[in-house]
């Protein structure tokens, strides 16, 4: 997979209020850290950063950050949020080697028409990633996960997943990724005026 280019500054240890300055300019505060990088307090774009999280995973993501003049293969860790906003407050990158393979999650991604959802089945999606092991630059933006053999009451597993030879999937095989349930079945209301026992015959002795 080819790696996304972001750029980024070096930026000094600071109070929480030069942070929120860095914030109200539009910029993100962000740590990249690995063998080579040591621990590098960055700042960079937040619409930049913001924009590739819109169309990639975080697990899946190569990118191939500057940082004055030297480049790092990094992948996104951890991202902070607002939890009201969701704007994001931080980010953590982390280097890795390209020669060495790495675990990592991967989005799953079901396909087909699964013919017991036709029948009245409800589709269950339980699992929707996986953990895979790969070098960076192989791995997937997603597996694909074939619902269109799934009738009621069928299960769809990790160890029917296919991907790719290149990488490995750590996730357990017997992992359900989906199922099928049958239809809710609504009780009937019992009729009005119905009987529950029968009366006694003859009157009174």
């Amino acid at each position: 997979m080819e790696s996304i280019a972001l750029r980024a500054e070096v930026r000094p240890r600071g109070s929480k209020g030069s942070v929120k300055a860095l914030r109200r300019r539009g910029m993100l505060p962000a740590v990249v850290y690995g063998e080579s990088a040591g621990n590098i307090l960055i700042t960079l774009p937040e619409k930049e950063l913001h924009n590739i999280l819109v169309v990639h995973s975080t697990g899946s993501t190569l990118i191939n950050l500057e940082v004055e003049d030297c480049f790092y293969p990094v992948m996104l860790r951890e991202v902070q949020r607002n939890p009201i906003r969701q704007t994001i407050l931080h980010a953590d990158f982390l280097q890795v080697s390209l020669t060495e393979a790495i675990e990592t999650e991967i989005p799953l991604h079901l396909v087909g028409e699964a013919p017991g959802v036709k029948d009245g089945g409800i589709l269950q999606h339980m699992l929707r990633e996986v953990t895979v092991s790969c070098l960076p630059t192989q791995m997937p933006d997603m597996i694909t996960a074939d619902i269109s053999g799934m009738n009621i009451g069928d299960q769809l597993t990790v160890g029917e997943l296919q991907a790719p030879s290149e990488v490995k999937i750590v996730t357990e095989p017997d992992s359900i990724i989906a199922m099928i349930v049958p239809p809710a079945v609504e009780e009937k209301p019992e009729a009005e005026g119905e009987e529950t026992a029968a009366e006694p015959a003859g009157g009174e002795a």
